[in-house]
């Protein structure tokens, strides 16, 4: 029976977005010297802190690769274990955090919400269970660092409170004019590094691109994030 609360991740402004099939059996919370490790249904709570570190939020879980009672999300929904863990991939090599959060009732405990960089993704396929990849989390809280201007007045340095700074994380969009004898995968090769990309790129120009054998000059194309 799937539970009423959900895990998010997000990417890119929340253009991009992956709901965690199978809820973790506790997340673990830890700032400073200090970790809790809480139930979902515990994170409404409030969570002790000290100073000022990062929050790091860990926890394991599984994409499965077929339906079963716990899974949260519908079988027209369900998406391949290999395309969830490559996306986390990208994620995790990119210079932009991501975004975690719970939704259900009373989900406002600390660090839930925040942005993150992924700090690591290890994942591996059981014996036994043919095509689901069980996995491991750890995410650190992410805080852009802006200068702060000094004002000196009376030989006396004036420091200002900083302002509070929003956090951007949509990524830059990357674009390829199409020359005489371009094809879609000799753009993936160039671009992506692999050839076998070429469909993200058909896939992200759809709008223009009828049959993705027939490319022409001049077509400006977008590409995903390499």
């Amino acid at each position: 029976m799937s539970s009423k609360y959900q895990m998010w991740m997000t990417f890119n402004g929340g253009t991009e977005k992956l709901q965690f099939p199978v809820l973790p059996e506790q997340i673990d919370i830890r700032k400073g010297l200090i970790t809790r490790s809480v139930n979902i249904q515990d994170l409404g709570e409030t969570i002790v802190s000290l100073g000022k570190s990062a929050i790091i939020i860990s926890f394991s879980s599984f994409f499965p690769a077929a339906m079963f009672p716990g899974v949260q999300i519908s079988a027209d929904e369900m998406v391949p274990p290999n395309d969830l863990k490559d996306k986390i991939t990208v994620w995790q090599k990119s210079d932009k955090p991501v975004r975690f959060f719970v939704t259900g009732p009373a989900t406002s405990g600390i660090g839930i919400g925040l942005y993150y960089k992924i700090l690591n993704f290890p994942y591996f396929e059981r014996g036994g269970d043919v095509g689901t990849l069980q996995y491991s989390l750890v995410l650190k809280e992410y805080t852009e660092v802006r200068a702060r201007k000094v004002q000196v007045r009376d030989d006396v340095a004036i420091i200002p409170e900083p302002a509070p700074v929003r956090v951007d994380n949509r990524i830059t969009p990357y674009t390829h004019t199409v020359v005489s004898g371009d094809n879609l995968t000799f753009i993936a090769r160039r671009y992506l590094g692999d050839g076998n990309r070429w469909r993200e790129i058909f896939d992200l120009n759809r709008d223009i691109i009828s049959n993705p054998c027939l490319i022409f000059p001049g077509w400006v194309l977008r590409l995903p994030a390499a």
